[in-house]
């Protein structure tokens, strides 16, 4: 899975969440990490052990 277009595409607004099962957390947790806006993409834990994870316009600190 491209982790790194998931997250392009979050950031430019064309899908509005991504939903990360436990067995690809720590892939993606890469790719996010590499993300400039990393901090702006808020996670939050879901059944399951999912997590999903959106944009937010605001900055954080």
């Amino acid at each position: 899975m491209d982790f790194v277009k998931l997250l392009q595409d979050l950031v430019a607004g064309k899908v509005k969440q991504i939903e990360i099962n436990e067995d690809n957390f720590f892939a993606f947790n890469q790719a996010w990490l590499a993300c400039p806006q990393h901090k702006q993409i808020i996670g939050t834990a879901a059944h399951d052990g999912k997590v999903i994870y959106r944009f937010s316009e605001n900055k954080s600190k």
